[in-house]
């Protein structure tokens, strides 16, 4: 992998031969995150101190875009060594907050102006929206936060961004992968938690209320009931969305399997990956939920966690 740092002003370094990496892809929360590690030399102190934004390549494509949030120098009997960590573009968002607001009719445009582009995020994938009747900003929320929230209730999608820093609000898949007998794997691990899933959501307003429920939880033996109270304007069918949202939430990642292939960047969040062996006896079309591959002086592996859709 070849790393790239580069300043407010445009400017880009290219890092020397990386010792290690450690690069992790995820769907939007926690942010993506890296760290590589590099011999140092006193002439780079003044890029190190520079630096705001790093980019990585593995076989002339880009495998992530991020910003650094800190370096750590290291002399040693090793010698002298540079640690660089950082997140995904999503840090931009999730770092600054909004004073309170409250919209009526507000589109995608519109919460895109007012929350993402000030920050620097310019290169969207979108989909039509429906606009929200009424969209309430808490003072402190951060512009994530407001973009997930808006995303969630009029796109029935979740925002993340690819490896090369296109901020996604379309919903759209990744890759599609397959795992079978011919597919080295050197790992494989499957757990199923029951602990937050949710059976059954009760929302009210005050002149109303909607029940939905988990059925295949429920046939389980599941039982574990939420209560949320929303605004008195919001309808019917708003309220059913919003209980099947938190169920389908609380499932995302209760059953999931791991799967560790040796070789760098095997797929991406967002990709779907079909096992069609496993001696785990674990088959079936998964999305992957984190990837993460570490490279070193060991060689490089990729670790996915995929969640039955």
């Amino acid at each position: 992998m070849t790393g790239y740092l580069s300043d407010t002003g445009g400017t880009v370094w290219r890092l020397p031969t990386l010792l290690s990496w450690d690069v992790t892809h995820g769907l939007g929360e926690p942010s993506d995150c890296f760290e590589v590690s590099f011999l140092y030399a006193p002439d780079m102190a003044d890029a190190l101190y520079k630096a705001c934004r790093f980019r990585a390549e593995y076989n002339g494509k880009t495998v992530f875009t991020g910003v650094v949030d800190e370096y750590e120098l290291t002399a040693d009997e090793n010698g002298m060594t540079v640690s660089i960590n950082g997140r995904g573009l999503a840090a931009l968002l999730m770092d600054n907050e909004a004073e309170a607001a409250e919209y009526y009719g507000a589109g995608l445009d519109f919460i895109i102006a007012r929350h993402v582009t000030p920050w620097g995020i310019t290169d969207i994938r979108k989909k039509a929206m429906d606009a929200a009747p009424v969209f309430r900003v808490t003072s402190g929320d951060s512009q994530w936060k407001i973009l997930r929230e808006f995303c969630r209730f009029c796109g029935n999608t979740l925002p993340r961004f690819t490896r090369d820093g296109v901020l996604l609000l379309d919903g759209s898949q990744g890759d599609a992968y397959k795992v079978d007998l011919s597919t080295a794997v050197t790992a494989q691990t499957f757990r199923d938690t029951r602990s937050g899933v949710i059976s059954e959501v009760l929302v009210k307003n005050r002149g109303a209320s909607a029940v939905v429920e988990n059925q295949v939880f429920k046939a389980r033996g599941g039982c574990a009931r939420r209560v949320i109270n929303v605004p008195r304007y919001t309808g019917y069918d708003a309220m059913r969305h919003t209980g099947a949202w938190q169920i389908e939430q609380s499932r995302r990642g209760a059953r999931v399997c791991g799967i560790t292939l040796p070789r760098p960047f095997a797929a991406f969040a967002g990709d779907e990956v079909t096992l069609y062996s496993s001696p785990l006896g674990i088959t079936g079309a998964y999305e992957v939920m984190e990837s993460r591959t570490r490279a070193g002086g060991g060689g490089a592996e990729t670790v996915l966690k995929l969640a039955g859709r």
